[in-house]
């Protein structure tokens, strides 16, 4: 993040606490399991396994190939769209986050309505982690928080010896946006239900056009 402008580093913040608003609403619709964070979908799936919870094991396996599938579509769009990946990939976000509402209210009365719409979901936070994509590879991920942490032990140490206090911050900032992120998906989405997807995707949207608009004003000046 330390490479990042600031615009990125406002983007990555965003992104961090929409993943966190949406894996709240995930985590609380799922019953347990995890549609951005997939560490914790791994342990799941051997506790499960070894507990003999097939069905629970089941869940957090097509959860993972979701989150799977999803980080390869935006791996593609990037190679598909250089130089103007970013906008494709938060577009596909977007995308994705709506098809998972409409996967709801279109399967909510059937046994498969909320894990459809929820794999719908997982895809969509794998694909996020291309928005922040350099030279063929994930330069920061946003829909995770573990490394953020450990960079910011790091960064911490490092502002205690003397160096500068901002790269602690930003990675705190990035810690922080999930977990507040994550608050008010858990409030709206006993207020609201899946129907609470419907603002994240609206955020992602929203950063999508004010990327568009300033990657525009840019090549007007250029």
């Amino acid at each position: 993040m330390r490479d990042l402008r600031t615009r990125e580093r406002v983007l990555a913040v965003v992104l961090a606490g929409t993943a966190g608003f949406v894996d709240a609403v995930g985590f609380l619709v799922v019953g347990g399991y995890f549609v951005s964070f997939m560490s914790g979908n791994s342990t799941r799936l051997a506790v499960d396994l070894v507990e003999g919870d097939l069905g629970g094991a089941g869940i957090a396996a097509v959860v993972l190939v979701s989150f799977f599938l999803g980080a390869v579509a935006g791996a593609v769009v990037t190679r598909l769209r250089p130089g103007d990946d970013r906008p494709a990939v938060l577009a596909l976000v977007a995308s994705l986050l709506l098809l998972s509402l409409a996967v709801h209210q279109l399967t909510a009365a059937t046994v498969v309505g909320t894990p459809a719409s929820m794999t719908v979901v997982a895809a969509s936070m794998g694909a996020m982690n291309s928005v922040f994509h350099s030279r063929g590879e994930v330069s920061l991920g946003v829909t995770y928080m573990t490394g953020a942490v450990v960079k910011s032990a790091h960064r911490l140490v490092d502002a205690l010896a003397g160096g500068s206090w901002a790269p602690y911050r930003q990675q705190v900032s990035l810690w922080a946006a999930l977990a507040l992120g994550g608050v008010a998906g858990a409030v709206l989405q006993i207020v609201l239900g899946v129907a609470a997807l419907g603002i994240a995707a609206a955020v992602v949207a929203g950063a999508l056009l004010v990327t568009v608009w300033v990657r525009g004003r840019e090549r007007r000046g250029a």
